[in-house]
Order: structure tokens, then C-alpha cells, then sequence
């Protein structure tokens, strides 16, 4: 039976993280011999790890995935993609179920470029990767490599969509709300730091955004989660500390799952966290994105902020973070459905369940059915037989 190797490596990336990699096990695990690895940086035990997975977990350092040759390898890190060995064939989970408004103008791909397929679940995703890795091999041409690595990044890397790999079947009706008059919750869900653009944080904006939601809504009640490896910040602690001395502010220093957030948040505001889609494919209710950036400055900003401007609630500044929350107040469950149901359409529409998806590709490799495009060491692309109209 052909061996597949699965690695969980993101720094204390808990068990959130942990769950990319559940639907491919569970996709192959009957048809090849699975083994799962992971490394000490996730902050996981294997036996907390076995239990998210029901499968053996394996710990180990580095070196020993480093030494790994000529095998299929599934990661749900970026990074462990420099370290591979030239001879494997390497394949990168992506994270989130959408394309965000980040500073890299080359979308993060000089980590995902060591890779031969990214999967994801996202349209948006796979245009702003389209732009962004193409002008990195570009660039890539005259940029030398901070470190050596086993592997190069010019390579062709396959795009392979899937439907999104860590949520519950899609609503076929607006789901039933418990109301409790005179209360609404509102999630603050801040990106990793560093991720935004200059002012675009939210963690820069929150006098402003919290001052508009209070404004707009004088009862709300707000928890605030901050990105679980942001808590060891000293700035964001200092700010986590003095927002906590307001009684209707609550810091969620849980690092729990991110469902149990969304179930008590009426609305999530974020800046460019996939979290805020992940709340609304969960729960059918709407996020805002605030960002104030005008993208000029950005091209990703700007490639985001022009294709999710009719999907997404998007706020500029906290006049209109106060129009969207007095929108939202108005809207009917039907309503809410309407719009999650076309966002939902555009993004994932005939798209394929994971479980699909991992075994076309551990098969088939670059010749998988669900390959959106391929792009060459040199940028140029080949478009896939699996891409939808974007």
C-alpha cells in the first residue's frame, strides 16, 4: 500500500490547525497508509492530536521530515515547504475559505512556492495567488534565497479547488436564532499581526471601530480575540489589558476552537482574518471586513477590495462600520441568507467535496481533475481543467 504522509507543524496552531488535515485523512486513510506527524512547535500532545484525529500521531523533530525522500507529503504549514526534500511530491493545505486584503504583493508565495499543489476552497483565493505568484517568480528571477533549502521554489506549482475543508454542509434555509432582547454580541477578530497593510491593522483602528460600534449600538457587548500567538505580544497584551477594564469588553485568551467564538457573536468585525467568511459559513450571519485602505498602494488590497465589493460587507471607515451594524439590525433571517447563499455561489460554486478532491490528487498528481491552473518556474500559466468561471 503506498505511503502518505500528513504533517502538522503550524506554530501553536492548536487544534484549529489540526483540522486541515482531517478531511484528506479522512479521504485516504482506507485507500494508503496514512502517517501523521507533528512537531513540537503546535503546542498539541499526540494523544490531543489522536483525539481530534482518531488516528496515530507521531512526534518528531525537523530533521526527520527534512530526510523524508520521494514521498507524497500533505502539510497544513507553509513554511515546513523549504525544508522538504526536491524529491517529494509536496502538497500545502491552505488556510481559510477565502482570499484576503494582505500587504505581501506576492500573497505569501515564498512559502507556498515550494510547494507542487495548494489546495483550496476559494475563487478569490485563487486570483489573488494567480497575481501574486506570478509576479514573485518573476521577481524571483533577480532575488537570491535568504538561506539555503533542499528545494527550490521554482517549480510548477498546481492550484486544486475543493469545497471548504473544515465546515459543516452549506445552509439550504436560514437557520432558527435564539433572540434575546436588548443584548448583541459583537466578535473583534484581528489577523496575525504583521499581516495588514500599514494602518490597516485593526489592532491601529480599535478606538475608532469600538467607538463606532458603541456608538451605533450602545449595548453591544464585545469579545475580543486576538490571533492566539498575538497574546505573547507585549503591545497587544498592553492593549488586551486596558480594554479589559470596560465590563462590556472580554478578552477570549481561550485559544479554543473557533466555533465556539462564532456561536456567541451576533456579527464578527476583522480585518483580513478568513475568520470573518468562516463566521458566516458557520453561523449564516453577516461579518464586516474593515479596511481602510484605498488598495493603491496595495495591489492584493486593491484585487481584494474590487472583487469582494458586492459579497461583502466591507467598512472604510467607522461611518460606515456604523451604516453596515444599523443595516444588520434591520435585516430579516431571510435576508441574511440571501446574501451568505450569492457569496457562497461565487466562491465555491461546483466545487467538490474534499474527500474527492485528496484522492484525485494523491493519484494523479499534477494531472489532477480538480487543477484549476498550473503556473511554471518562469510564471506562465496553464489553465486547469477544473476551472470555474471567475
Amino acid at each position: 500500500m503506498k505511503r502518505v504522509y500528513l504533517i502538522n507543524n503550524v506554530k501553536d496552531g492548536g487544534k484549529t490547525y489540526l483540522g486541515y488535515l482531517l478531511p484528506a485523512l479522512n479521504a485516504l486513510r482506507h485507500e494508503y497508509d496514512c502517517v501523521v506527524l507533528q512537531t513540537a512547535l503546535t503546542g498539541l500532545s499526540t494523544a490531543q492530536a489522536e483525539d481530534v484525529l482518531d488516528y496515530p500521531v507521531e512526534e518528531v523533530e525537523l530533521d526527520y521530515i527534512a530526510r523524508l525522500k520521494s514521498q507524497t507529503i500533505i502539510s497544513n504549514d507553509a513554511f515546513i515547504g523549504r525544508a522538504l526534500d526536491e524529491s517529494n511530491f509536496a502538497i500545502f493545505i491552505s488556510h481559510g475559505n477565502v482570499g484576503m486584503p494582505i500587504k505581501d504583493k506576492h500573497y505569501a508565495s515564498s512559502l507556498m512556492s515550494f510547494f507542487d499543489a495548494i489546495v483550496s476552497p476559494s475563487r478569490s483565493f485563487f486570483s489573488l495567488l494567480e497575481k501574486g505568484l506570478a509576479l514573485y517568480r518573476h521577481d524571483r528571477q533577480t532575488l537570491e534565497l535568504n538561506a539555503r533549502t533542499l528545494r527550490s521554489d521554482l517549480r510548477k506549482t498546481s492550484v486544486i479547488s475543493t469545497l471548504p475543508v473544515k465546515l459543516p454542509d452549506a445552509f439550504d434555509a436560514p437557520p432558527a436564532y435564539p433572540e434575546t432582547p436588548g443584548t448583541y454580541v459583537v466578535g473583534i477578530l484581528p489577523t496575525q499581526k504583521g499581516i495588514c497593510p500599514e494602518g490597516g491593522s485593526l489592532f491601529e483602528n480599535m478606538v475608532e471601530v469600538i467607538n463606532a460600534t458603541k456608538a451605533q449600538i450602545p449595548h453591544a457587548r464585545i469579545i475580543l480575540r486576538p490571533y492566539m500567538t498575538d497574546l505573547e505580544h507585549p503591545y497587544i497584551q498592553e492593549m488586551c489589558h486596558q480594554l479589559s477594564q470596560y465590563p462590556w469588553i472580554s478578552i477570549d485568551q481561550t485559544k479554543g476552537r473557533s466555533e465556539d467564538f462564532y456561536r456567541q457573536c451576533d456579527t464578527v468585525i476583522t480585518d483580513a482574518s478568513s475568520g470573518g467568511v468562516s463566521f458566516m459559513l458557520n453561523t449564516c450571519r453577516l461579518p464586516i471586513y474593515y479596511v481602510p485602505s484605498d488598495g493603491q498602494q496595495h495591489p492584493i488590497v486593491g484585487a481584494w477590495l474590487e472583487r469582494m465589493a458586492n459579497t461583502l460587507p466591507i467598512a472604510r471607515n467607522g461611518n460606515e462600520l456604523k451604516d453596515l451594524l444599523h443595516g444588520f439590525e434591520l435585516l430579516t433571517s431571510e435576508q441574511h441568507f440571501t446574501i451568505y447563499k450569492n457569496f457562497y455561489e461565487s466562491e465555491f460554486g461546483g466545487f467538490h467535496p474534499p474527500q474527492e478532491v485528496f484522492l484525485d490528487l494523491v493519484k494523479n498528481h499534477h494531472d489532477c481533475v480538480f487543477r484549476e491552473f498550473s503556473m511554471a518556474a518562469d510564471g506562465s500559466l496553464d489553465q486547469g481543467a477544473g476551472r470555474h468561471g471567475q
